[in-house]
């Protein structure tokens, strides 16, 4: 029988232990390390996503149960008050600079698009903590929490880009902080109504699809034929108050559109003026896939309890879950598209130490397929009574 390593070891082989090392030193993080290096922290935070632990006592208790596995992993039995520190402690930048690397080799296994067909999602969810526990996070008179802005790709579907914030800062401020490339189609929900950045955006040639505000003061320059289901209204416009006319002074669209499912009316707003009304209604229905992400990620990582109370141990517990969520993408991309990231999710976690390849644990039954037995060589005899 063929020897393997256990699963998270073979996941773990997506991410070369000397390319996240040459991270480390980089950003100092082993500096004046004696008893848990960053890659001890990384595995076992791995481990805390994958195999589903709940706090920081039960993942040291779980990490170390399995010992006899830590020589494979490159790691060691770990403590809770060094675990803690370490989470307090280290650069964040270590496990940003990861997470990149794993996006990269996500899209490199994916086929390659023109610009200007890329389309990006934007929008951000809140993560609720307990006010009494995360007083840095506080938000409101009785709540805390933070927001992670992201940037999705919907044909990767990965997230392209995100970053933390308090739970406060308004998703429009959070705009001059996401990286914009040029070319691109980027679809965004009414709260980033932003006629500034709806023009930058145009000035370095990129597309924007968005919802338009109900009290928005304009003028219809041209009015289209309505072609597509659910296509109401189809008009070029320009903007006509004041601060509006100098944040953005092109022609935009406005569509006006009823969706089937509820016959809720919606107004989009797009510097588009090429693509039809059908089009640009069905790219916004895209922005569904970043509501999914976000519902996925809080079902199945663990960012909604926290192993330690720091805003620097919050992030990286984040970025670890992201991290995990790449991991995953790519066991998807090796050949395994046939099964959903959920499936995989819960095979990984109650597979995570054992020694079958990821072939086995994904494939259970074909596993169990048995050959068909053969005819022996062995002489039969048969049993007479004289």
């Amino acid at each position: 029988m063929k020897h393997h390593n256990i699963v998270l070891h073979q996941l773990l082989k997506f991410l070369p232990r000397q390319r996240f090392q040459a991270v480390v030193d980089r950003h100092n993080g082993d500096h004046r390390t004696r008893s848990l290096s960053c890659w001890d922290q990384l595995v076992s935070l791995l481990f805390c996503q994958l195999s589903g632990r709940q706090s920081l006592r039960d993942l040291v208790d779980s990490f170390n149960s399995k010992s006899a596995h830590h020589y494979h992993l490159g790691t060691r039995l770990i403590r809770r008050s060094s675990l803690s520190d370490a989470n307090r402690d280290r650069p964040l930048a270590i496990f940003q600079e990861t997470f990149f690397y794993l996006l990269e080799k996500v899209r490199d296994r994916l086929p390659k698009q023109d610009a200007v067909e890329m389309v990006r999602l934007i929008d951000a969810t809140t993560i609720d903590l307990n006010l009494n526990q995360f007083e840095w996070a506080k938000f409101r008179s009785t709540k805390a929490g933070i927001k992670l802005h992201t940037v999705y790709d919907p044909h990767a579907e990965v997230p392209v880009f995100f970053e933390m914030s308090n739970a406060k800062v308004n998703d429009r401020k959070a705009l001059s902080t996401l990286p914009m490339l040029g070319g691109m189609t980027y679809v965004v929900d009414r709260a980033y109504n932003d006629y500034g950045w709806y023009y930058s955006l145009t000035q370095q040639g990129s597309k924007f699809v968005g919802r338009m505000k109900t009290n928005a003061v304009y003028e219809v320059v041209e009015t289209r034929p309505e072609k597509g289901d659910g296509v109401l209204a189809d008009e070029v416009i320009r903007l006509t108050s004041s601060k509006a006319k100098k944040d953005c002074p092109i022609p935009l669209r406005r569509i006006t559109f009823r969706r089937a499912e509820d016959q809720k009316l919606l107004v989009f707003i797009s510097n588009d003026l090429d693509r039809s009304a059908a089009e640009i209604a069905s790219l916004y229905k895209q922005r569904w896939q970043i509501e999914l992400f976000f519902k996925w990620i809080k079902q199945n990582l663990k960012i909604k309890r926290f192993l330690g109370r720091s805003e620097n141990a919050v992030h990286i517990q984040v970025l670890t879950a992201m991290i995990s969520y790449l991991l995953m993408k790519l066991v998807q991309l090796a050949g395994y598209g046939h099964l959903s990231l959920q499936q995989i999710s819960r095979l990984m976690s109650i597979n995570l130490t054992s020694r079958r390849s990821i072939h086995q644990v994904l494939n259970p039954e074909k596993e169990r397929k048995r050959k068909t037995p053969q005819d022996s060589p062995q002489l039969k005899f048969g049993l007479s009574f004289v």
